[in-house]
């Protein structure tokens, strides 16, 4: 009984950490949660604190078969999409590359905020790609770097 309740607990506190975002073309994978370091699923952005080591987790369901995976991380500032991160997701990915369809995984990245980024408002896309370079994942939120 102690250890329903206990999961029980864990679970709400798991969704009450997950992040609102605008799914921007995934097709490959469902989105099933996202968590960003300590932003609160109320909040109308993210902050991003200069100096920091950022955690993202990206639960997802894949749709096929994926054998591979990029991540890609902009942030749109003045107009213009910067890459912020381009890196090998499988490397961080549970479980690891392939993955089958139907298939439950996690990625999680960790994103240095520089003390040198300016103060400033920014959209964030994140994007998982697979081997063809088509989104499996793809979502938007508001950051802000403080």
């Amino acid at each position: 009984m102690k250890l329903v309740c206990f999961a029980v607990l864990l679970s709400v506190v798991v969704v009450a950490n997950a992040v609102q975002y605008l799914d921007c073309g995934s097709k490959s994978c469902n989105i099933d949660s996202l968590v960003v370091g300590n932003c609160s699923v109320d909040a109308q952005s993210c902050d991003f604190v200069r100096g920091t080591t950022v955690i993202m987790t990206l639960k997802f369901t894949t749709n096929k078969e994926i054998s591979s995976l990029n991540n890609a991380l902009e942030g749109n500032i003045g107009g213009t999409w910067v890459p912020f991160s381009n890196t090998n997701a499988c490397d961080t990915t549970t479980p690891k590359c392939p993955i089958q369809s139907g298939v439950s995984a996690t990625f999680t990245l960790k994103l240095s905020i520089s003390k040198l980024y300016p103060t400033i408002s920014v959209p964030i896309k994140a994007e998982l790609k697979d081997k063809d370079g088509v989104d499996c994942t793809c979502f938007e939120i508001q950051g802000r770097i403080v």
